[in-house]
């Protein structure tokens, strides 16, 4: 009987071990799924940018409370090439897409060591602090409203993380 205990303990000690590396491996299966898919969607953005002449944008929200419903980012068309001294640009459509549960889209600054979302996220006018808007232009340029290049991370807590990191010299999005 003691040697069946002991067994069964063992065996329930790696059972816990396994299950718990299994987590940590779905939880990067999910974050490295979310970063290809906004990936995706910049390089989508650019393409329809380039193929219809208008620009495109990609517009990110922040982390937000748990109880709180909506997109993780929207995709959005706009009606005709966009100048910034311009009113506000009209919408034609807009795409809300989501992430995998429990990611989320965070800013990249490694200029900050604790970065807050107020201190981060930057926003168009219409609403300060509370997106971020990538800008593909017809001419095949990008731009953010922060600086010319930039990268965002794609997290669950901080641990696993990936970078979708952009380029707007040339265009180019990698995921780090």
């Amino acid at each position: 009987m003691p040697e069946l205990m002991t067994a069964i303990a063992i065996m329930g000690i790696l059972l816990a071990i396994a299950i718990i590396i299994l987590l940590g491996i779905l939880e990067q299966r999910r974050v490295d799924a979310a970063a290809n898919q906004l990936a995706a969607d910049l390089r989508l953005a650019h393409a329809r940018a380039t193929n219809q002449l208008t620009d495109w944008r990609v517009v990110l929200v922040p982390e937000r409370a748990a109880e709180e419903e909506g997109p993780d980012y929207w995709l959005v068309k706009l009606r005709e090439p966009y100048d910034s001294g311009e009113p506000t640009p009209t919408v034609v459509v807009s795409f809300p897409r989501t992430f995998p549960a429990n990611v989320k889209v965070r800013d990249h600054n490694p200029a900050l060591k604790d970065p807050s979302p107020a201190e981060t996220w930057m926003a168009p006018p219409s609403s300060p602090g509370t997106t971020r808007t990538l800008e593909f232009n017809s001419d095949g340029s990008a731009w953010a409203r922060y600086g010319p290049n930039g990268s965002v991370r794609i997290t669950i807590d901080g641990d696993p993380e990936r970078r979708v990191v952009f380029l707007s010299a040339t265009s180019r999005i990698r995921i780090d």
